[in-house]
């Protein structure tokens, strides 16, 4: 999947469901953990973060630049940019 982040495409994947079985309710499991993916090869998905999945959503998230993020215009390549 993919969002714009100020005109720069990142992709992102999640692992594990939104809402979990809570008793007879189902409640929203929360994002507990990030995996930050910064290599120029694409995601993949690390077993040692799918161990988790059956108690949180995993975001995966590859860095701007990295795997299947965009790079986004050279002139936003800054510490102001990154920063935000």
């Amino acid at each position: 999947m993919h969002v714009i982040v100020k005109r720069v495409r990142l992709f992102f994947d999640v692992e594990g469901a939104k809402f979990v079985p809570d008793g007879p309710v189902m409640r929203e499991a929360c994002p507990a953990d990030a995996a930050w993916r910064a290599r120029r090869r694409p995601l993949h998905l690390p077993a040692r973060h799918s161990a988790l999945a059956d108690i949180a959503q995993i975001v995966y998230l590859d860095h701007r630049g990295n795997g299947r993020s965009e790079d986004g215009p050279r002139e936003s390549w800054n510490l102001a940019q990154w920063g935000d």
